[in-house]
C-alpha cells in the first residue's frame, strides 16, 4: 500500500501519487506511461498526470498493482477488485506480483495443452501459486536472463518445473535443470523455439510461442510515444553492438506482438508489418552505431 505520508512532492496535484520508496523501474509506467514521468533526481518516476478517464483509472489500477515497492496509491484509499493475472493475450497471462529482485519485471504463464509455461518469474505469493495450480501448474519455466529469475526456484519446486536458462547467465540459477547454450535456436517445448540474443546480458535469451508471441526479455520493446518497436543501449549491461546484431537476426521469424520483461508490450500486427519495423529499427540502430 502506497505511504500518504511519504508522497513524492513531484507528484502532481490530485488523489493518486506514487510515494519516495519507488525504485525507480519503469514497470509500472509501462502499462501508463501517459500517467507518469521520471523526478527531477532521476530515480524516482512521479504521477504528471491524474487519471480522467474510465481508462485511465484502469490504468492506474494495473500500474499500481505491479509496482513491486507497493508505491503507488490514492489519498482517498479507494479500493478495487484486483485485475492480475490478467490475460493479455488468449492463453498468456501477465501474473502481476512484480520481484523487487528483478527490478519489478513482469513475468507471464501461457496455458498450453502440453503443460503451462512461466516466462520469468514474479514474486512467491501463496495466492499467486494457487491460481497456478488451479491453471493446472508450471511445467516448465523459461528464463530470459539473470536479471529477471524472481522466485523462479520457489515455483520450481512447487509444481516440479523444469528450468531452462542459457550458460552465459547460468550462474543466476544454478538450480536450473536445462542449460542452454551458443546462439543456435531450439525448440524448448512443443511449439516453443528459444532464440539466444547475447546482447542486454550475454545469455540472454528471447521465446516464440507458436501463437505468434515472442517473449523479448529486457533486449526488444514497444516504444509508447513514438508507436514502434524500440530498444535502448542504456539498459543494456553487456554488449550494445551484440544486442543489435541479435535483433538484425530477429528478421528470420514471424511474430505478431512482443512481449517484453521491462517494457511495453506491443499491438498485435502483422509479421510482414513486425517485420518491416523491426529492419527500420535495426537500419537506425546501425546507423547510430556507424556513427559513434
Amino acid at each position: 500500500m502506497a505511504r500518504r505520508d511519504r508522497r513524492h512532492p513531484e507528484n502532481v496535484a490530485g488523489d493518486w501519487f506514487v510515494d519516495d520508496r519507488c525504485i525507480g523501474c519503469g514497470g509500472s509506467v509501462s502499462l501508463a506511461p501517459t500517467l507518469f514521468g521520471p523526478a527531477s533526481d532521476g530515480e524516482h518516476f512521479v504521477m504528471t498526470r491524474q487519471p480522467a478517464t474510465e481508462g485511465e483509472i484502469l490504468q492506474a489500477q494495473l500500474a499500481a498493482e505491479v509496482c513491486p515497492s507497493r508505491s503507488i496509491g490514492t489519498e482517498s484509499g479507494v479500493t478495487w477488485r484486483r485485475h492480475h493475472p490478467l490475460e493479455i493475450t488468449p492463453g498468456t497471462w501477465r501474473t502481476g506480483s512484480n520481484s523487487p529482485g528483478t527490478a519489478g519485471g513482469n513475468a507471464f504463464l501461457v496455458q498450453r495443452a502440453e503443460g503451462n509455461l512461466l516466462v520469468d518469474a514474479p514474486r512467491f505469493t501463496p495466492s499467486l501459486c494457487a491460481w497456478m495450480e488451479s491453471l493446472g501448474g508450471i511445467t516448465t519455466i523459461l528464463l530470459t536472463h539473470r536479471d529477471d529469475v524472481g522466485d523462479a526456484e520457489r515455483y520450481a519446486d512447487a509444481f516440479g518445473s523444469q528450468v531452462v536458462i542459457h550458460a552465459a547467465d547460468a550462474e543466476a540459477a544454478p538450480f536450473a535443470g536445462r542449460i542452454l547454450r551458443g546462439v543456435e535456436t531450439c525448440e524448448v517445448a512443443v511449439g516453443v523455439l528459444a532464440i539466444p540474443t547475447p546482447g542486454h546480458t550475454e545469455g540472454h535469451v528471447m521465446y516464440l510461442n507458436d501463437d505468434g508471441t515472442l517473449f523479448t526479455g529486457d533486449s526488444l520493446g514497444w516504444d509508447p510515444y513514438r508507436h514502434d518497436l524500440g530498444a535502448e543501449p542504456s539498459v543494456c549491461w553487456y554488449s550494445w553492438p551484440a544486442q543489435v546484431g541479435s535483433l538484425q537476426r530477429l528478421d528470420g521469424f514471424n511474430f505478431a506482438r512482443v512481449v517484453p520483461t521491462h517494457g511495453t508490450m506491443s499491438p498485435t500486427l502483422e509479421p510482414g508489418d513486425m517485420r518491416r519495423r523491426l529492419q527500420a529499427l535495426v537500419a537506425r540502430l546501425q546507423r547510430d552505431l556507424a556513427d559513434e
